[in-house]
C-alpha cells in the first residue's frame, strides 16, 4: 500500500465535518479519495446507509473504482453528481413538490437534443430566432430569478438569454415539463435546487437523503456548475452530513456546461468546513511545472514532483498537418513502451491532423435525413453512443414526426424497444456504407431510399403516420457540394496521428502521459493566438487559459507544445519569460533531441 505523503495525511486525518482540498494536477487526489473511502469503510456503522462518491463526468467516478480495486456496491453510491441529484431528488421528490410535472425523465447530452425540432407532435423545440430549449443551461441567480444562456453557435462562448426571448424560453420549457418531463442535465439541476431548497418539502427530502448517505465526496470540484453545487451545499450544510470535496479551480474547463471556479469558494464557507491543500505534484517535472505556471489562472508557483525527469519543449513548425507528425513519429520509433498521446484544443484540429476534417452539412429540409447524417459523423469519430442516439432520432422523426420518443410510446405503437433499437443501429451501419463519391444530394436521396426500405420492412402497425417516398431532400443552397465535405473519412482505427492516439484536451482530463504533444493551431486572427489569448483579463478567455494548463500539466515525462511560427514570435516579443521556461527549437531540431530518448528515466 502507498504512503501518504505529509500534505495527504494531514487531509486523512483532518477530523472537520467538511474538507475542501484544493489539489494541484497529479497531486494523487483520486489516491487519495479511495484511501478516504477505505478508511471511513474500516467502521462504517450501518448497512441501510452509505458513501456517495460523486463526481462531474463518468470518467472520474471510474477512476474511483479503479483506485479502489473494487466497485462500492450497495448501500454505497459511485457515479455523477446528475445521476445521483435524479435518482434520489428528482425521480422521488418532484411530483411531490411540483404536482404540475409530468412525470421526470432525463435528456441526457448524447441523445443531441439541442437538434431536435419537436418533443411532440405539436410541440417544437425552438423559439425566438433558433433558439433550442434543450441547447439552453442555467449558470446561476440573480434576485431571486434564474439566468439563462444559450450558444447560439458552436464555436461561441454562452450568452444570458434577456426579455422576451428569456421570458419565451422559460414558458416554453414549462410546457415542455408538464406534458412531456423532459429534463436536461441543466434542468435536472435547477429543479434538484427547486426541491431540496423548498420551505415545505425542502427539509424533509435533506434529512431523507443525508439519512441515507451521511457521508458525500465530491470529487473534481471545479467542475460542478452553479446548480450542480448549489445542491450539493445545501446537502452539506446539514449538521448531521459530513463531506469530502477535492479538485482545483485552475483546470475548470466545463464553462460550456455553465461550470464557473469560482463557485469553488462557496464551499469553503458552509460551517464546518477546512480549507486544505495538496500543492505538490506527484507528476509533474520541474521544467514542467515551471511551464504550467505561466497560465495558471490563479497565480503561484506548482511545487513539482523531485523524482520526475523531464523536459518542456516548444516546438515551431511551419505546416502544422505536415510538421507534427513528424515530431509525433520520432517520439514513438525511439520509445516504444512509452504512454504518448496527442492532444488538441478543438476537434477541428484533431481531425486537420487526421485528415478527418468535415464540414457543416448544409440543410436539405428533411429532418430525419439530416440526423441521420449526424448520425453517421458521430460514428466516424467514434462517438458510438451520440451516434445510436442520432440515427433514433431520425426514425423518430420519420414515423412519430417527432424526437424523443420514449418506451411507453413505442409500447402503445406495438414497437418492441429492442427491436427499434436494432433498426437504429442497422440504419446507422447502412448508411456509414453509402458511397461518398457523389453530391450531398446524392447521399440524402440515397440514404431517404434505404430508410424508406428498412422502415418498410419492419412492418409498423397500421394506425402509424409513416408514408414511404416522403423522405427526400431538397435542392436547398449546398445541395450540389460533393458529399465527401461534409462526412469524415472512416477510419477503423479510430482518431490517430503516426499511430499514436489524439484527442482534444477535454477528452484526455484526469489522464497522466509519459509524453504529452499539446498541439496549438495557426490563428488567422493574432488577437485568438494564444500569445493574446491565454494571458487576456477578459472573463471569456480565462477558461482557455485553464485549458491550456490542463493540457500543459498532464505529462510525467516530457511536454512537447506545437506552435505556429507566427505564434512562437508573438510569444517571443509579449511573453519572453513563458518562452524562457522551454527548450525552443523547429522541427528538425526536436526530432534530433528526441532520438536522444530525452526524459526515459521516468518509463514506468
Amino acid at each position: 500500500m502507498r504512503t501518504p505523503t505529509h500534505e495527504q495525511r494531514v487531509v486523512i486525518e483532518t477530523d472537520a465535518r467538511v474538507r475542501v482540498v484544493r489539489a494541484a494536477p497529479g497531486s494523487g487526489k483520486t489516491w487519495l479519495v479511495s484511501e478516504v473511502i477505505r478508511k471511513e469503510l474500516d467502521t462504517w456503522p450501518a448497512r441501510t446507509s452509505g458513501i456517495a462518491a460523486l463526481s462531474f463526468t463518468r470518467v472520474a467516478g471510474n477512476e474511483i473504482r479503479k483506485a479502489m480495486g473494487h466497485d462500492l456496491g450497495h448501500p454505497h453510491f459511485v457515479g455523477t453528481i446528475d445521476a445521483f441529484l435524479f435518482r434520489y431528488v428528482i425521480r422521488p421528490h418532484l411530483r411531490r413538490v411540483f404536482t404540475w410535472f409530468a412525470d421526470p425523465r432525463l435528456v441526457v447530452g448524447e441523445w443531441g437534443a439541442e437538434h431536435w425540432a419537436r418533443c411532440a407532435s405539436n410541440q417544437s423545440t425552438t423559439v425566438g430566432k433558433g433558439i433550442n430549449l434543450f441547447g439552453c443551461v442555467y449558470i446561476g441567480e440573480e434576485n431571486g430569478a434564474e439566468v439563462i444562456a444559450y450558444k447560439s453557435g458552436p464555436t461561441l462562448p454562452l450568452q444570458r438569454l434577456t426579455g422576451y426571448d428569456l421570458r419565451q424560453v422559460i414558458e416554453e420549457k414549462r410546457k415542455i415539463w408538464a406534458h412531456r418531463g423532459l429534463l436536461t442535465h441543466s434542468d435536472a439541476a435547477f429543479w434538484a435546487t427547486k426541491v431540496l431548497e423548498d420551505r415545505t418539502f425542502g427539509p424533509v427530502v435533506r434529512v431523507e437523503i443525508i439519512r441515507r448517505f451521511p457521508f458525500l465526496i465530491v470529487d473534481e470540484l471545479q467542475d460542478t456548475g452553479y446548480f450542480l453545487g448549489k445542491s450539493i451545499r445545501l446537502l452539506m450544510e446539514e449538521t448531521t452530513s459530513s463531506g469530502f470535496l477535492v479538485g482545483d479551480p485552475d483546470q475548470a474547463i466545463f464553462e460550456f456546461t455553465g461550470t464557473r471556479p469560482d463557485l469553488f469558494n462557496t464551499f469553503e464557507t458552509i460551517a464546518g468546513a477546512a480549507r486544505l491543500t495538496l500543492a505538490r505534484s506527484r507528476r509533474c517535472a520541474a521544467a514542467v511545472a515551471a511551464a504550467a505556471a505561466h497560465v495558471k489562472d490563479s497565480g503561484g508557483a506548482i511545487e513539482p514532483a523531485e523524482e520526475r525527469v523531464g523536459r518542456a519543449l516548444l516546438v515551431r513548425y511551419s505546416n502544422m498537418v505536415l510538421d507534427v507528425p513528424k515530431v509525433v513519429d520520432a517520439v514513438r520509433s525511439t520509445r516504444t513502451t512509452t504512454l504518448l498521446k496527442v492532444i488538441a484544443r478543438a476537434t477541428s484540429t484533431v481531425e486537420d491532423l487526421t485528415g478527418r476534417r468535415a464540414g457543416n452539412t448544409p440543410s436539405l429540409h428533411c429532418p430525419p435525413l439530416t440526423h441521420l447524417h449526424r448520425a453517421v459523423v458521430a460514428f466516424r469519430r467514434s462517438r458510438n453512443v451520440s451516434a445510436l442516439a442520432a440515427a433514433r432520432a431520425a426514425l423518430e422523426r420519420a414515423v412519430f414526426q417527432h424526437e424523443g420518443v420514449d418506451d411507453e410510446e413505442l409500447a402503445a405503437a406495438s414497437i418492441d424497444p429492442g427491436d427499434w433499437k436494432a433498426l437504429a443501429v442497422r440504419c446507422l451501419l447502412k448508411a456509414d456504407a453509402i458511397a461518398t463519391s457523389g453530391t450531398s444530394f446524392d447521399w440524402h436521396t440515397e440514404v431517404g431510399g434505404m430508410l424508406d426500405g428498412e422502415i418498410t420492412d419492419f412492418g409498423l402497425s397500421p394506425g402509424l403516420a409513416f408514408v414511404a417516398g416522403r423522405l427526400k431532400p431538397k435542392k436547398h443552397r449546398g445541395w450540389d457540394k460533393p458529399c465527401a465535405n461534409f462526412l469524415p473519412q472512416s477510419m477503423a482505427d479510430g482518431r490517430a496521428l503516426a499511430g499514436v492516439p489524439i484527442h482534444t484536451v477535454h477528452g484526455v482530463k484526469g489522464e497522466t502521459h509519459d509524453v504529452t504533444v499539446f498541439v496549438c493551431p495557426k490563428t488567422s486572427n493574432a488577437a485568438r493566438c494564444p500569445s493574446a489569448v491565454w494571458w487576456s483579463t477578459d472573463d471569456e478567455d480565462r477558461e482557455e487559459r485553464r485549458i491550456a494548463y490542463v493540457a500543459m500539466t498532464r505529462s510525467r515525462g516530457d511536454l512537447i507544445m506545437c506552435v505556429s511560427d507566427a505564434c512562437y514570435q508573438r510569444l517571443a516579443v509579449a511573453h519572453p519569460e513563458f518562452v524562457a521556461s522551454f527548450e525552443c527549437m523547429t522541427v528538425a531540431e526536436c526530432v534530433i533531441a528526441l532520438g536522444n530518448k530525452i526524459g526515459t528515466k521516468n518509463m514506468p
